[in-house]
């Protein structure tokens, strides 16, 4: 994919080589085509973007490392190949949005590139202790039932402030939030409702205000709470607690969604965001000559398979396809939602014998036709087992 878009790029270079403005968009197309995938933060003023993207950023795995995560970019800033929109409730209003303009056709049929988040998730149900259970059945149902979630990848519930005040917790505010903890909860109950309570001078025990408030600045009055609970149900060192924080706030799921749908596509969403760019530049500054150009960039659109991969997981994970059960879950392993490698695709070890591979995606072929040839099935089942076909058949011809 990447060397069709690269030649696309040169032939264009040529038409547009008497324009200094066009020629540097299309050499900086180019070497972007080489670069870690830019995945953009978005959402309203006070949606945490900031917060999470620094969550997210000084996060140490193998998974995000290829990322360079931008926060809220301008129009004049880099231009992202991919998305997380933040919003704070999943409302019409925001929802609608939350979408980005239609662009051309092209960005329309391979609009496979935006997750959507939740992103004060602890705010759910007046900020309860079972706030992030609440809010994350709320994202699944408006994944699965919201005609507005279906432009993304996934909707995800996430409590960004509790993700990074558990990622960054410090030895001396967890000795804070032990003591606190250490207090009967009978005396404390009343004092943790609300920040003006928390931070009330008339708090039982030594701990002045300003540290106090300290505290909720990080954590958010629900994180304070959660952190209590936490440390008495066996949460007894600071490792312990950070981790149980993180897990708990979501920032795990979303980390997953980036590495499984970004990551993992990162050449097929470079390409994406080239071929979006010169599609601009031969609508606003048409060429004699571009229209062989503009035929040959539809025929790259035609033929690009991976964004039919990416929109049907979608689909089926959101439950927006007949597919259910095991018969789902393999579908998306076969499209590449668990790893792009053909062992990863085929659910075998990465050092799988080759012959054992081709045997099993052989297998897969034949079941995936049949599905897909069935006359009783309906024409959207019988289009999406197309679908799965074609990428086993792509899988089976690397061994050709």
């Amino acid at each position: 994919m990447t060397q069709d878009v690269r030649d696309l790029l040169h032939a264009a270079a040529g038409l547009y080589r008497d324009d200094p403005r066009a020629s540097a968009m299309l050499h900086d197309c180019l070497n972007r085509l080489e670069q870690p995938l830019r995945v953009a933060f978005t959402g309203a003023p006070s949606s945490g973007k900031t917060t999470l993207a620094a969550a997210l950023g000084e996060w140490p795995t193998r998974a995000l490392r290829d990322l360079v995560l931008l926060d809220d970019p301008g129009p004049a800033d880099d231009v992202p190949d991919a998305t997380v929109r933040l919003v704070r409730h999943l409302e019409p209003d925001e929802l609608a949005a939350a979408h980005p303009p239609a662009g051309s056709a092209f960005a329309r049929q391979s609009a496979v590139n935006s997750v959507l988040v939740l992103s004060r998730a602890d705010e759910v149900g007046a900020g309860r202790i079972d706030a992030l259970l609440t809010a994350k059945q709320l994202a699944r149902r408006a994944w699965r039932e919201d005609p507005l979630c279906t432009g993304f990848l996934g909707v995800i519930a996430v409590a960004g402030q509790l993700a990074y005040g558990g990622r960054s917790l410090r030895d001396d505010e967890f000795d804070l939030l032990a003591a606190f903890a250490a207090v009967p909860r009978e005396e404390l109950e009343r004092h943790v409702l609300s920040v003006d309570s928390f931070t009330d001078p008339a708090f039982p025990g030594p701990i002045p205000v300003e540290t106090r408030r300290s505290l909720v600045v990080r954590f958010g009055m629900f994180g304070v709470r959660l952190a209590l609970t936490l440390i008495r149900t066996g949460c007894d060192d600071r490792v312990k607690l950070s981790a149980e924080l993180v897990r708990r706030s979501g920032l795990g799921e979303l980390r997953d969604t980036l590495a499984g749908c970004f990551v993992a596509r990162a050449e097929a969403l470079r390409a994406r965001t080239a071929i979006i760019r010169l599609e601009a530049l031969l609508a606003a500054q048409p060429r004699p000559g571009g229209d062989r150009l503009v035929s040959r960039v539809e025929r790259f659109a035609a033929a690009a398979h991976d964004f039919r991969e990416l929109r049907l997981i979608a689909d089926i994970r959101g439950g927006r396809t007949a597919l259910s059960g095991e018969p789902a879950e393999e579908a998306v392993r076969l499209l590449g939602a668990q790893g792009t490698a053909p062992a990863d695709r085929l659910g075998l070890e990465p050092d799988a014998d080759p012959n054992e591979i081709y045997d099993a995606g052989l297998d897969a072929l034949r079941r995936w036709r049949h599905e897909a040839e069935r006359p009783d099935r309906p024409h959207a089942e019988r289009t999406a087992a197309h679908v799965v076909v074609r990428s086993t058949e792509g899988l089976l011809a690397l061994f050709a």
